[in-house]
């Protein structure tokens, strides 16, 4: 069968902590493309199918059977020595960026770097981009390996505006693309970049929708950014500008020469349009420099398409949490704006105890989904005003099995489980589900242990009425190194007279800032 790894193959479960040399042996290669496109990366011999080097994801994610590395080769990506993008049949989530590797001692070989076809797909892939950045990015990588190991092709980097300088480029900007980030902070970024590389007096991104504003890097005399909006093309032309005409007609006005270039995606005509004006020494735009500007567009139109569905996953992801919130809260009146409580409580927790804004954010989440498994609770046992029994005391511990089940489902939230599963642990051991004890009990878990606790006493409940904040204390300072962890327990009367007057519903600017972290990360 071919496509099996040869003898001569190493694997590596982590390409960062690979050591910096220079090009040479097949793993040294494969960790230098590593680091340089964060991605996986595999070295295959083309003339035997066998892989040389894989790193930085399970091996058995890389294409190795008959049927996927023959239909490679049949497309001729890995004989023809080019740099190519093949996206393997029914597999929409991933594509592979194929790069020719030249050696002086061996046979060639291919090397694939697998990346995310879209901004949801899960973590360990390059980031996603479109494949003319990718097939630019990827052959200013092998021009440049090419060269260390073939003096006559020269030394060093081109520079912008020179052979390769397109590729340069887009390599730098792809490092920079964050899906997270506004549209606006990476259209900036490109332009800047852009109008140092093209030495022009402006370079101006102008959306096709008019409700969107002009951004303009640079500045021409006598123009405003919505004046940039009268030169790209509003018919069906080509999506390419140049204008080198154009001083030399009467109604020019102080614009001399023109490029631009759309920005397109897979909808119908472009989303608007990267405009160079004014050339500093006053050259005629050339083709070299449409070069330069077209992966750049495409970057942003990419980066704005899927900054619009990452705002789209943390909506969602908002509307799931406020909904549970709400379906606990309606399942038990009495109980109605507890995990309000408990979040914003444990957050001040957090705060008193030095976590950071990430910790806190996730305690937030936690503190709001921490009994959301109370939704397959019975309303007659969750409600029931006299004394459990056994039984019925075995079932409400369920809850946190419940919960646990419930949220799996939902990959964005995986780190909030060990606060929702370990809620009910007890410092000396004796709480539940696992009888954990002492430090073993994940620390998020006892913080939202003692906010539960605090809130559960200071609120009405059907068997009896809230406690007085001085049998609280007492209760507190009693069940410190016992129930709950002592240095929370400090941490809460460090700043009593504040947990006090946590008392109020509603999900706010809490709620949307815990979520935009917890969907952006990895």
């Amino acid at each position: 069968m071919v496509g099996r790894t040869g003898e001569s193959t190493t694997e590596f479960a982590d390409p960062r902590r690979a050591e910096d040399s220079s090009v040479g042996g097949e793993d040294r290669v494969a960790r230098r493309l590593a680091r340089e496109f964060t991605a996986p990366v595999g070295l295959l011999d083309p003339t035997t199918l066998i892989w040389r080097a894989r790193l930085g994801i399970e091996v058995e994610r890389f294409p190795d059977s008959d049927a996927s590395l023959l239909a490679i080769m049949a497309s001729g990506l890995l004989r023809h020595g080019r740099v190519e993008v093949w996206r393997p049949d029914g597999d929409s989530a991933l594509v592979w960026l194929c790069l020719p590797i030249f050696r002086l001692n061996g046979p060639n070989l291919v090397a694939l770097i697998g990346f995310a076809a879209t901004a949801t797909a899960e973590p360990g892939w390059g980031p996603p981009c479109p494949e003319r950045a990718l097939r630019a990015w990827g052959q200013s990588v092998a021009d440049s390996l090419k060269a260390e190991i073939l003096p006559r092709l020269g030394q060093g980097a081109s520079p912008f505006r020179g052979e390769g300088g397109d590729r340069l480029l887009t390599a730098r900007l792809i490092r920079r693309l964050r899906v997270s980030d506004p549209p606006e902070r990476f259209q900036d970024l490109a332009l800047q970049a852009l109008r140092a590389a093209l030495r022009v007096e402006a370079v101006a991104w102008v959306p096709a929708a008019a409700v969107d504003p002009v951004l303009v890097i640079g500045a021409v005399s006598g123009l405003d950014p919505d004046d940039f909006r009268a030169l790209p093309p509003t018919d069906n032309r080509p999506a390419i500008l140049l204008d080198n005409a154009r001083g030399s007609r009467p109604d020019s006005g102080p614009i001399r020469r023109v490029l631009g270039v759309a920005a397109e995606t897979d909808a119908p005509g472009p989303i608007g349009w990267i405009v160079a004006v004014n050339p500093d020494d006053d050259r005629s735009f050339a083709a070299n420099e449409v070069a330069l500007v077209q992966p750049v567009a495409s970057l942003v139109a990419t980066q704005r398409t899927n900054g619009r569905l990452y705002c789209e996953l943390k909506e969602l992801l908002f509307g799931v949490i406020r909904s549970l919130t709400a379906a606990i809260d309606a399942k038990d009146p009495y109980t109605s704006g507890h995990s309000e409580r408990v979040a914003r409580i444990a957050v001040r927790l957090g705060e008193e105890l030095k976590l950071s804004p990430n910790q806190r954010g996730d305690l937030y989440l936690m503190g709001l989904l921490h009994d959301v498994g109370k939704i397959g609770i019975d309303d007659t046992i969750l409600k029931k005003d006299g004394p459990l029994t056994p039984e019925e005391y075995r079932i409400i511990q369920s809850h946190v099995e419940i919960g646990v089940h419930i949220l799996t489902d939902l990959k964005k939230l995986h780190h909030l489980l060990p606060g929702v599963a370990h809620h009910h642990e007890q410092y000396n051991g004796s709480g539940y589900p696992g009888g954990l004890a002492g430090d073993s009990i994940p620390l998020p878990a006892r913080i939202l242990a003692v906010a539960d606790g605090f809130d559960a006493m200071s609120s009405t409940r059907p068997y009896r009425k809230p406690l007085t904040p001085k049998a609280i204390d007492e209760i507190l300072r009693k069940g410190a190194g016992a129930q709950w962890d002592p240095k929370v327990i400090a941490a809460l009367f460090a700043c009593r007279d504040e947990i006090e007057a946590i008392r109020q519903k509603g999900l706010g600017e809490s709620l949307q800032k815990a979520v935009e972290d917890t969907v952006g990360r990895s």
